[in-house]
Formats: C-alpha cells, sequence, structure tokens
C-alpha cells in the first residue's frame, strides 16, 4: 500500500511540475492540503463535485 502511494505521489509530483498557471498551482495546493487521512497507510477522499468550489476560489482570488 505504501509502495502504491509513493507512485501516486510521484506521478502527481511530475504532473505538478508543468503547470506554469500561479492560480492552478495553488488551486491543487488546497485541494491536497483537504484531502483527509483516516489512518496511516489509508488516504482517502470524499467522492464529490469539487468544480464549483474551484471555480468559487478562482472568481475570489
Amino acid at each position: 500500500m505504501i509502495s502504491e502511494i509513493d507512485t501516486i505521489k510521484e506521478d502527481i509530483y511530475d504532473i505538478v511540475a508543468e503547470i506554469d498557471d500561479e492560480n492552478v498551482l495553488i488551486a491543487v495546493k488546497t485541494i491536497i492540503e483537504n484531502i483527509r487521512s483516516n489512518a496511516l497507510n489509508e488516504v482517502t477522499t470524499d467522492k464529490r463535485d469539487l468544480t464549483g468550489y474551484i471555480k468559487e476560489w478562482v472568481k475570489n482570488m
């Protein structure tokens, strides 16, 4: 499980490194900071549509 999480993290870092838009990077950081962890080796997120949240957040910037 830990190796899968490490692989996912590396993939995310590779993708984020290609983003040049500061607003997008701030949005990604906000989403990552809000991911809840229920256990040390288990990362879970609520399934919900974040599109509206991100649009409102960008409008407020």
